[in-house]
């Protein structure tokens, strides 16, 4: 073989060794150095709908005064459970800043009874009353900060209505009821934390003050009330 032979077989023997060992290489950084990156579960933003329940703690404090016959001013807890539905939209800025805007319809079986006892002319007046809380709706504004990718913290600032009916009787006055809405301003704070896919849990407390309304038993009840809310949701985010 001559000598130009020898160099070409060597040259060709050199480059498929190359070829071959840069392959290995290559296969190795693909498939066994360097892996995928895991892609970490967010809590994702856009519209949202959901189930929420809890408890209502409603402090509803009662001016009644009758001349002459029956005067009290009490303040009664009026508790129960509460449920209801929600409809929201929110978007992070800056990913991590966050606003979102919710409607919202509950449901309460909160209430609570009042009996009092007077002296008129030395007779005993009996004086008795209740408070029944119905249902309640409302919306608000959500600001947050993102915590990490898979939880939120916020703010609740909103404005609640509520359905409350006051019953009271009097001896020898009678009885009297009213149905009234009242409206009040709500804030409060909560968490929402990802579950797996598009669903999340919510925990929050909440505070709403609400205006008065009155009765026309006597010289009229004046009855002033307001809510400490603990709630627990289910949200499913829309892609």
């Amino acid at each position: 073989m001559s000598f130009k032979m020898k160099t070409v077989a060597v040259a060709t023997l050199l480059l498929s060794s190359s070829l071959a060992f840069a392959g290995h290489q290559y296969k190795d950084q693909v498939f066994k150095d360097a892996p995928p990156a895991p892609v970490c579960p967010q809590l994702m933003d856009g519209f949202y709908v959901g189930v929420q329940g809890g408890y209502d703690v409603y402090d509803v404090n009662i001016s009644s005064s009758t001349a002459g016959v029956h005067s009290s001013n009490v303040d009664l807890n009026a508790n129960g459970w509460v449920g209801g539905l929600m409809l929201g939209y929110g978007q992070y800025f800056s990913n991590m800043y966050y606003l979102g805007g919710e409607l919202f319809g509950n449901l309460s079986n909160a209430n609570e009874n009042y009996n009092a006892t007077s002296l008129d002319g030395g007779a005993p007046v009996a004086y008795n009353g209740k408070v029944t809380v119905n249902g309640s709706y409302g919306l608000a504004l959500l600001p947050g900060v993102k915590l990490n990718d898979a939880t939120l913290g916020y703010i609740r600032l909103g404005y609640n209505w509520t359905n409350i009916k006051y019953q009271e009787s009097l001896t020898g006055v009678g009885s009297a009821s009213k149905t009234n809405t009242s409206g009040g301003f709500a804030y409060g704070v909560g968490m929402e934390t990802l579950l797996s896919g598009n669903w999340s849990l919510r925990t929050e407390y909440t505070y709403t003050n609400y205006n008065s309304s009155n009765t026309s038993l006597g010289a009229g009840t004046n009855v002033d009330p307001s809510d400490n809310q603990f709630m627990l949701g289910l949200l499913y985010h829309f892609v």
